[in-house]
């Protein structure tokens, strides 16, 4: 039977961790830096413009992974959708995530907010039913990344499709052509209202 579950796996944005390695600091739960909390509000608009409307949003409990799905949930407006769950620690067991997801009805639409190599490793499983490791390929998802995969069986085994992976980037791009388009209406609409519309 067709499971039909759209995960979505976001990347948490920039938490300065690479600064903090360099410095011999904590480098553990590290927060977002003010560029990684812009960024993932930029992620989170572009995720509003494309219209994606999600029944749950699941994260890792990182402090870093946190902050992108309050971040998130705040701009979609479903901050009551935000579940912690443990094992979408880079060291967690995704074996455990995959039965959890069995809570969710069919046509339901997860964003996943996790670390990297987790989250390519879940991608994966799901897409090769195999571990990354035994890949020729590798799939990346940059930090603010965004992937979509269609998840159509649980049992025995995890599988799926890619639908689609957006660099933040292209998110970006998306804001931005977004808001253009918003703004652009929103003068189209003032012309009218104050008369000026020749048309």
């Amino acid at each position: 039977m067709l499971f039909d579950l759209d995960l979505y796996l976001l990347r948490h944005g920039d938490s300065g961790k690479r600064m903090a390695v360099a410095a011999g600091g904590n480098t553990g739960d590290v927060p977002l830096t003010i560029v990684g909390r812009e960024e993932i509000a930029i992620i989170a608009r572009s995720v509003k413009a494309l219209n994606l409307r999600f029944s749950a949003i699941v994260t890792s409990p990182l402090k870093r992974a946190v902050q992108t799905a309050k971040i998130v949930a705040k701009v979609l407006a479903i901050e009551n959708r935000i579940s912690v769950w443990n094992d979408l620690v880079p060291e967690g067991n995704r074996s455990k995530i995959y039965n959890r997801l069995n809570q969710y009805t069919r046509d339901s639409n997860v964003l996943i907010i996790g670390h990297e190599p987790y989250l390519s490793n879940m991608m994966y499983d799901i897409i090769f039913q195999k571990n990354r490791v035994n890949q020729l390929g590798r799939i990346s998802l940059k930090k603010a990344g965004l992937a979509k995969i269609r998840v159509i069986s649980l049992t025995p085994n995890i599988s799926g499709e890619l639908r689609w992976l957006l660099t933040p980037r292209i998110l970006k791009l998306l804001e931005k052509g977004s808001s253009k388009s918003k703004s652009s209406a929103a003068n189209k609409k003032k012309e009218k209202v104050g008369g000026t519309d020749k048309g």
